[in-house]
């Protein structure tokens, strides 16, 4: 707390410097900003339709807050962003110098920013080059050739009015430009402030045109590139789709394959059928065939010439083959009229041939009996029936056996043609869902371009900028205030740093806290010669005397009290204080003596530096006091028993001197050979310090008597002396005792 008090009354001290220098600054801040204008400003409030915009996408079902926040903050950067306030930029420049006029202000442009952008394009190093730029039937056109004429060199005009310092169309000045959302709605506030109306009104009007056409060509440009490439993906795999089908076309074609799936059925149903007709012919092949073998075997040798005769053989022949015509028919038969009557005919023709072999068996057969007593005539009989079953056996196989290599052949075939099939079916199908996937993601794609145009739409300037009348106040007032009051506060930082970084003495407290050691008085610094110099020493003389003499209790009998005077260098005032006290003792009737290095003793004999009593350096009086002054720490030493001797070992220190580390160890010395720390006279000290020892120093007049009592912080001593003074004049008949008993009550 004492240390805080310390910090208050050394600013208190400085007060005065403090409130001159940030006077002087705010003046000069108040002298800067006199031609200071009012700016102008416009704002415009743009609805983003982000947060409550119809949407026909899937998800737009609810609000996204992180996205809708995400989409809100690219709106408000594609507006801050360099591209579109270079766009602004430019397009102001034109404007400016197409629809403005010199003479008078016109379509929102003022005469004066006119001529400003004139002049300073004129003389430019290539002005008369720039002035053919402007076509003043044309913003769009005086626009082009500006963009044109723009390269990415320091020498080129249109580049460097963007990213130069100009106030109108720099990068910095169109910084200005403030973005904000208004609460958590879709409303954009835009504005702006400049020191020229039409410039003001003009970017912002040019400003939202062209962020609206910078969000469509952002937007649209990356949805217009996946658009192209799904378009681009449907049109080569639904050529490869077309191209695949058209091959499997012509490869059924070319097999002559209707339906693959139903036709391997039918086939293995047919399959199934000829096992079990090949096996029935089997077996009727084989039973007629041991038939006749034994119908053979028990004839006789007539019967056996009438079987082998010509005729009968002929006809026999005809006979096997009308049966092999019929067995074919109707186990191949087209099921037509013509071969129903083809196949009737034969089997007509087939039993008149079977007749007339029975008329030419009967003829040769003589016998109607074998030896065996068979009958001739059933035996020839049944041989017939038997030889033209066994024909229309063999014949059925014949047709069973090519049908079983042309069943082998479709199998043969329909195998690969299976696995072919396949193949260019997985083909097919592959493209089929490569083609519907990105058809759903060209679709997807067309929704999204959709619904951003539907997004571009609600982008609305709610307010339209309005053309400013007048001026904004300035700000001056406001920045003097704040130049002021930086500077105060600054100067404040800058002494509190100096207070808590400086290490000269300075004063008292700051002489207690870097030595350590106890402080008896000080002495007042003397710049100049005053009617009050004499008080302000004699009052330091006498409280420094009355400190000492305190000290002075015990002597041994016939030896003075001895005070030694200590300084650490030269020239931090011990002869000059000891002169002071000297006198002023003598005044009071002492008999005092000083003993001074190189009058009385020398500081550089063996005789000092190995003395044990002052008594071997001078012969002792019959003085009061011995006053010794010893030379600087810093070019002699003082032997231990000198100093252990005297009563008081007074360090002379000056407030103008810094405390370095060699005093620090000088005194560290001088604590050892003390034993304890030693006492500190601060000289040259500053008033306000002396006045802490000896009270109030004159002049005291009123004001000096209120800055005193502020700085000892005695903040409500003269209320209460006013306080009895009032009270003594209003009640004269009582005493001060009972004054004094009244303010007790």
């Amino acid at each position: 707390m004492d240390y805080i008090l310390y910090l208050f009354r050394s600013l208190y001290r400085k007060l005065v410097w403090i409130i001159l220098g940030a006077l002087l600054i705010a003046l000069l801040v108040y002298l800067k900003t006199a031609n200071m204008r009012g700016s102008y400003n416009v704002e415009t409030t743009l609805y983003t339709g982000v947060v409550s915009g119809y949407g026909i996408e899937a998800n737009n079902v609810g609000v996204n807050w992180a996205i809708a926040q995400n989409a809100i903050d690219n709106l408000i950067n594609i507006i801050q962003s360099e591209s579109t306030q270079k766009r602004v930029s430019m397009r102001l420049f034109a404007r400016v110098l197409v629809k403005g006029s010199p003479n008078k202000d016109q379509n929102s442009i003022t005469s004066a920013s006119y001529r400003y952008t004139y002049d300073h394009m004129k003389n430019s190093p290539h002005g008369k080059e720039l002035i053919t730029l402007i076509d003043k039937s044309s913003e769009e056109k005086t626009m082009e050739n500006f963009i044109k004429y723009e390269k990415a060199d320091v020498n080129n005009y249109i580049y460097g009015l963007f990213y130069y310092q100009h106030p109108y169309y720099s990068r910095s000045a169109l910084k200005k430009i403030q973005v904000s959302r208004l609460g958590n709605s879709d409303l954009l506030k835009v504005n702006y402030s400049s020191g020229d109306p039409g410039i003001s009104y003009n970017t912002i009007e040019i400003l939202m045109k062209e962020f609206v056409n910078e969000y469509r060509i952002l937007r649209y440009g990356e949805t217009d590139k996946v658009i192209e490439y799904f378009r681009s993906e449907l049109d080569r795999i639904g050529n490869e789709l077309a191209k695949h089908e058209d091959d499997l076309t012509k490869y059924n074609v070319e097999n002559r394959i209707i339906n693959y799936y139903d036709e391997t059925k039918e086939i293995a149903a047919i399959n199934k059928e000829f096992e079990l007709r090949e096996q029935t012919v089997l077996f009727a092949y084989n039973s007629s065939k041991a038939m006749l073998e034994e119908l053979e075997r028990q004839m006789d040798n007539n019967t056996r010439q009438a079987i082998t005769n010509l005729s009968l053989v002929d006809k026999l022949r005809e006979a096997s083959s009308l049966t092999g015509k019929i067995t074919e028919m109707e186990t191949v038969s087209a099921n037509n009229a013509k071969d129903e009557q083809q196949l009737k005919n034969y089997k007509d023709l087939l039993n008149r041939t079977r007749r007339e072999l029975s008329e030419i068996s009967d003829q040769y057969v003589g016998d109607k009996y074998t030896k065996t007593g068979i009958a001739r005539a059933n035996i020839v009989e049944q041989w017939l029936d038997q030889t033209l079953a066994y024909e229309k056996a063999r014949a059925e196989l014949e047709i069973v056996k090519q049908s079983r290599i042309d069943l082998n052949d479709k199998y043969q075939f329909y195998a690969p043609v299976g696995t072919t099939i396949k193949r260019k079916e997985r083909v097919i199908t592959f493209s089929e869902q490569s083609y519907l996937t990105n058809l759903a993601s060209y679709n997807e794609a067309l929704m999204r371009k959709k619904n951003l145009e539907m997004t571009s739409a609600a982008l609305k300037v709610l307010n339209p900028p309005a053309y400013p009348i007048s001026a904004e106040s300035t700000n001056r007032r406001k920045i003097v205030y704040m130049a002021f009051l930086g500077t105060f506060l600054l100067l404040i930082s800058f002494f509190i740093l100096i207070e808590l970084i400086d290490r000269t003495l300075r004063d008292s407290r700051r002489t207690r806290k870097l030595t350590g050691c106890p402080i008896l008085g000080d002495f007042p610094y003397k710049s100049r010669t005053t009617p009050y110099s004499t008080i302000y020493d004699d009052s330091a003389t006498r409280y420094l005397s009355s400190g000492i003499l305190q000290f002075f209790t015990k002597r041994e009998e016939g030896s003075p009290y001895i005070l030694n005077m200590l300084s650490m260098e030269e020239g931090c005032g011990k002869s000059y204080i000891s002169e002071f006290i000297e006198a002023y003792w003598n005044k009071l009737g002492l008999n005092v003596r000083k003993l001074t290095d190189g009058i009385d003793f020398q500081s550089n004999s063996s005789e000092f530096q190995l003395a044990n009593s002052i008594h071997e350096l001078y012969i002792p009086r019959d003085e009061d006091i011995l006053i010794v002054e010893y030379p600087a720490m810093s070019n002699s030493n003082v032997p231990t028993p000198l100093l252990r001797e005297a009563q008081l070992n007074l360090m002379v220190v000056s407030a103008k001197y810094g405390w370095k580390a060699t005093d620090k160890i000088m005194l560290q010395k001088l604590e050892a050979q003390l034993g304890a720390k030693p006492y500190l006279c601060l000289n040259r000290a500053p008033r306000y310090d002396v006045e802490n020892y000896t009270g109030m120093l004159p002049p005291y007049t009123p004001l000096r008597k209120v800055m005193y009592l502020l700085s000892q912080l005695a903040l409500t001593e003269n209320a209460i002396h006013w306080k009895d003074i009032w009270k003594r004049k209003k009640n004269p008949r009582k005493g001060v005792a009972e004054v004094e008993e009244d303010d007790d009550d």
